[in-house]
């Protein structure tokens, strides 16, 4: 479902108003990732830490489940995060 044009031009001025009032929360809402302490965490690296820690957790535990979810997590983030990485800094 598309929006109209006056409901578009609502959406506009809302943005341009919250870029005007805290430029800051902006920047971090319109960013692809999570921001820390000024520097954006991508998805990819969520994904791959946490299943680097529920693999750790199924290791330890001896759960075969846990691991293999914290597995195919963390190979989900790596394969996300590099892909990512690839396209931010590919050369002509």
């Amino acid at each position: 479902m598309s929006l109209s044009d006056e409901e578009q031009q609502r959406l506009d001025k809302l943005g341009h108003q919250l870029e005007n009032d805290d430029p800051r929360l902006a920047r971090s809402l319109s960013a692809r990732g999570v921001m820390v302490f000024g520097h954006v965490i991508s998805a990819g690296t969520l994904w791959a830490v946490a299943g680097a820690l529920l693999l750790f957790i199924g290791i330890a535990g001896n759960s075969l489940v846990l691991a293999m979810l914290g597995l195919i997590a963390l190979a989900a983030g790596a394969i996300r995060g590099g892909a990512g990485f690839l396209s931010r800094h590919r050369r002509l």
